[in-house]
Formats: C-alpha cells, structure tokens, sequence
C-alpha cells in the first residue's frame, strides 16, 4: 500500500528545554507507539525517519523542546 504524500505514523517528542537531543532509538520507538495506538504491524529492522525541531514550548509551566518525528 502507498501513502500518497502521508506519513502512516508520526509522533511528538518532549524532553526539557536544553537536555540532549532524542537518540534515533527515542525517535523509533515513538514510532513504535504511534504504530501501536493505529493498531499497525510493529517495525521490522532499520526505517526511515525524519525529524522536525527543537521547538521551544510551554505546557502546564514546564519549557520544553518539542520534536516531531514521522515515517518516511
């Protein structure tokens, strides 16, 4: 099946402002996740990802960096 310019998953990353970057492996199992709510078979091997951010963020008082993630 091909998506048609749509990414089948994708995923926000939060972490605290400043902390280190998600490793590829944080980003992949957000994936794994998004993949899991959608009830879609799990990731087999190495996939393709892209990523967006740091975008600077407040929830609830707390500053964050917020990253997006999705499935090439």
């Amino acid at each position: 099946m091909e998506h048609a310019g749509a990414s089948p998953t994708f995923a926000l990353v939060r972490i605290p402002r400043g902390a280190a970057r998600p490793t590829d492996e944080d980003f992949l199992a957000a994936l794994q996740e998004d993949r899991k709510r959608l009830r879609l078979p799990a990731l087999n091997g190495q996939t393709d990802f892209e990523t967006a951010g740091p975008y600077a963020i407040s929830v609830d008082g707390s500053e964050l960096d917020e990253y997006v993630v999705w499935e090439k």
